[in-house]
């Protein structure tokens, strides 16, 4: 296109704001799938791969449930901000049809934890789940690219990732990067897809991204990941 998308602020996705550090990696992660206008259509698989072909297993709808996890994480009100008014044309854009968009926060349970969940998706119709990953993770990669300021990037390969109860949908995982008051800040994002459900979940530690560390690993926020979906995921009556 010959004008360039406007960029939206991005302050309006900040889901999970548990200290500014959390807050302001939430905005730029989660919030590029809203942020900018860039069409995601005909972009290849990251990471080279056949696809896959997860078979149908009936009809689901994506939830918000009030905890997850065993109760482990429950729900932050105060962090929890509804999907903007262009989401389901986002969602639409990554080859979801008829998408219905969920964005919804949790916070740890124990008040000896400050961990906090964010998870974002959609359910409708997905014929081809791994080609929607793979335009999510590629208009992430691009819209990252225009936020110079705080040198934003998917840093490390897409990985495709198994983790137990996962089921016929498909995982793929990726290093988020970006620099907070000049220390870069890395957090894992994980989005699953199946034919019906799509889900993006960040798990955060506050404690270890002020110091400049990772929070948790890929494969732990997988293990998340594939739990809140058996969490978030239900029959369609």
């Amino acid at each position: 296109m010959s004008v360039p998308p406007q960029r939206r602020k991005t302050g309006r996705m900040v889901l999970l704001a548990v200290g500014v550090t959390c807050a302001v990696v939430a905005a730029a992660a989660a919030g590029y799938l809203y942020g900018h206008r860039t069409s995601a259509t005909g972009t290849t698989s990251a990471t080279g791969t056949a696809r896959s072909t997860p078979s149908p297993s009936g009809a689901y709808v994506l939830t918000a449930p009030q905890s997850v996890l065993s109760g482990a994480f429950v729900v932050d009100p105060k962090n929890t901000t509804p999907a903007p008014a262009t989401a389901a044309r986002d969602y639409a854009d990554l080859g979801i049809t008829s998408p219905i968009p969920v964005s919804i926060s949790y916070k740890s349970n124990s008040s000896a934890s400050e961990q906090t969940v964010q998870l974002t998706g959609a359910w409708g119709t997905l014929s081809d789940p791994e080609q929607v990953i793979d335009r999510h993770f590629a208009k992430i990669a691009k819209d990252a690219a225009l936020d110079t300021a705080s040198h934003a990037a998917l840093v490390g390969p897409l990985q495709t990732m198994h983790p137990t109860g996962l089921g016929d949908a498909v995982m793929k995982c990726q290093n988020f990067r970006t620099d907070i008051q000049k220390i870069p800040t890395t957090s894992p994002v994980c989005a699953w897809a199946d034919h019906y459900t799509f889900g993006e979940v960040m798990v955060f530690d506050p404690g270890a991204l002020r110091h400049g560390g990772i929070g948790v690993s890929l494969g732990e926020n997988a293990d998340t990941a594939a739990r809140i979906r058996n969490d978030a995921r239900t029959p369609r009556h």
